[in-house]
């Protein structure tokens, strides 16, 4: 019986794992960092982007990613549309991430837009905790990230509320 419990235990633990934790309230989110001296990260998004999904879906979802996340940071996801959040994070382009120390409530660096792939947000994840490891290794932890000079982190264009994204058009065969 013991060990059934035990086992039931483990399972549920690995599966809340798995998933990224947020918090709806972005002083909810201060007042917890500062007791867990963790950092807040606010991502603005636009319910009709792309690259807000892509980011969402697939990057906040990779498990070196998620993992450093939940480790860290505690984050608010709030619609530039649709929500109520703080005006000093009134943006246009989608997604913007904001990194926030809590005990100044000041940006620990500078705001990042657009879309970008796991290892560069691993790494903008790691800048902005102030993490010493620069040995970074691929998402699936097989190969070394390495950075071109002329890489700007940025992987996917914002979108925008004055111009959203549009679809890219459907290739028709014939």
């Amino acid at each position: 019986m013991k060990k059934t419990i035990g086992l039931l235990m483990l399972m549920f633990t690995l599966l809340g794992a798995n998933e990224l934790k947020t918090v709806y309230s972005y002083q909810n989110a201060v007042y917890k960092a500062k007791k867990e001296h963790k950092l807040v990260m606010v991502m603005m998004s636009l319910h009709s982007c792309p690259v807000c999904a892509y980011m969402k879906d697939i990057v906040l979802e990779r498990p070196a990613v998620l993992q450093y996340l939940n480790n860290h940071f505690f984050v608010v996801i709030k619609d530039i549309e649709h929500d109520h959040y703080p005006s000093r994070f009134a943006t246009i382009d989608s997604p913007t991430f904001f990194f926030i120390d809590p005990e100044t409530q000041k940006e620990v660096i500078e705001r990042k837009v657009g879309g970008f792939r796991p290892e560069e947000f691993l790494e903008i994840l790691k800048e902005a905790n102030r993490d010493t490891d620069t040995n970074t290794t691929d998402i699936n932890a097989t190969q070394t990230v390495e950075k071109s000079a002329n890489d700007n982190n940025r992987s996917m264009t914002p979108c925008n509320k004055i111009k959203p994204c549009e679809e890219k058009p459907k290739v028709e065969f014939r």
